[in-house]
């Protein structure tokens, strides 16, 4: 009898503490669910739309980009076809999961939904639970959460995620730029890839504020391509200098699969061509330009001689010189 009235003490002293310990766990799966239903929340809401519905300027741009394309454009799915562990060091990078979830930096992991979206705004913005990162100055929204993060005023290492991996060199743009005097001058990946725009944010907001154009401009944009280089003739008595400067803050041409074409031409005052020099820059010929590097090509000549510089960009092994992008052209007659 005495036994069973301690132990019913004892019991009655222990149940509130375990229903404590109890409440405590379930408040702790409770939250952990709301976190996991919010972040998938905004995958669906992607899909629906909404993301479309409140931020159509944004979308209008991204949707021109080629993070818009990562995964069904037709150049990269043929290269990628080549490529035996492609779902290792290709793919990751082209339908990732959310890189703030992965971990910035950190190899992408390849995710299973929406592959077709490519690189979308939430694969930068989203986090674990839910909450959409960015820049100061977003838009108050009842959507979801907004958090202010201090590395899209300065995103190369977000960047560097895919763009940055030496174990794949095709992807890393941005090893090189560490290396370069733009990177020394505070300039990042967004300096000019995504170029300060005024525009609406949102329709949460009420003016045009600045920010940054979501359309990445790279290899496939002529504009870009004419930026990234120069071509320069100077005259010394009787020699011709030819110019060539990488104005890009990486490695030029910035991938392995593509090429830089220089021809250059040799034509006597009566128009007879003495000679065409033609010069492949590449991964593949090992002379690829750093960054700001100059390269002098020296020439010949006499007095009324032309010469004429001209600088193409093949995007593939596979483009046809009927699609290389003329990048910069120079022709001068010696004096």
């Amino acid at each position: 009898m005495v036994r069973f009235t301690v132990f019913s003490q004892i019991s009655i002293f222990l149940c509130p503490a375990v229903i404590c310990v109890f409440i405590l766990f379930a408040s702790i799966v409770s939250d952990v669910r709301s976190k996991d239903t919010k972040y998938h929340d905004m995958f669906r809401s992607f899909e629906e739309g909404k993301c479309k519905s409140c931020h159509p300027a944004i979308w209008r741009e991204w949707e021109k980009s080629m993070h818009a394309q990562a995964w069904v454009d037709e150049i990269y799915q043929a290269a990628a076809e080549q490529v035996d562990d492609r779902e290792k060091s290709c793919d990751p990078c082209h339908a990732p999961e959310p890189i703030l979830v992965t971990g910035i930096g950190k190899m992408p992991k390849l995710r299973n939904v929406q592959r077709d979206s490519g690189v979308s705004c939430l694969i930068c913005h989203l986090d674990k639970d839910g909450a959409m990162h960015g820049p100061p100055a977003s838009a108050e929204t009842n959507f979801h959460v907004n958090v202010t993060d201090p590395i899209f005023t300065a995103p190369t290492k977000l960047c560097a995620t895919c763009h940055g991996q030496k174990s794949v060199p095709e992807h890393d743009q941005v090893s090189s730029f560490l290396e370069s005097r733009y990177a020394t001058e505070k300039k990042n990946c967004a300096t000019c890839h995504m170029p300060v725009v005024k525009r609406i944010q949102s329709i949460a907001s009420y003016e045009s504020i600045k920010g940054r154009k979501h359309t990445w401009r790279g290899s496939r944009s002529v504009a870009q391509l004419k930026s990234a280089a120069t071509l320069k003739i100077e005259f010394e008595g009787k020699q011709v200098t030819v110019i060539l400067q990488n104005r890009a803050g990486h490695l030029l041409p910035g991938g392995t699969l593509r090429t830089i074409i220089l021809d250059v031409m040799h034509f006597s005052p009566d128009g007879t061509q003495h000679q065409k020099k033609q010069v492949l820059i590449s991964a593949k010929e090992e002379n690829r330009l750093k960054p700001d590097e100059k390269r002098t090509f020296v020439y010949d000549v006499k007095q009324g001689d032309t010469l004429t510089g001209q600088l193409r960009y093949q995007l593939t092994p596979e483009t046809p010189e009927t699609k290389w992008v003329l990048m910069a052209e120079v022709s001068k007659t010696v004096p």
